[in-house]
């Protein structure tokens, strides 16, 4: 059971790394296209995808970090108690040895 729910997790996150990085472009790339066709320009769609580019991967980036958050809090708890054990361990040898 545990299997599918890290299946459906990995499956929900694709979903959603491709919305976050798509919607942006299709927006931008739309609007590039309206006003190319407003002001009879070019370079506005060229200008308006590299902004939805830029977005799209600002959103990615704070989309994984939302997803790593929690297990980046169980890694420096994991640190913080291996730390621990290493001073007490030295401590317990000097405290040995003083014997």
């Amino acid at each position: 059971m545990k299997e599918n729910k890290g299946i459906i997790k990995a499956l929900v996150m694709v979903t959603q790394v491709a919305c976050t990085m798509l919607a942006p472009l299709l927006v931008c790339g739309w609007v590039g296209l309206w006003l190319n066709e407003k002001f009879h320009t070019d370079i506005a769609f060229v200008i308006m995808m590299f902004l939805g580019i830029i977005t799209g991967f600002r959103n990615f980036f704070y989309l994984m970090r939302q997803f790593y958050e929690k297990d980046l809090k169980q890694e420096n708890k994991e640190l913080e108690y291996f730390e621990s054990m290493k001073k007490q361990r030295e401590q317990n040898q000097k405290n040995k040895d003083k014997s």
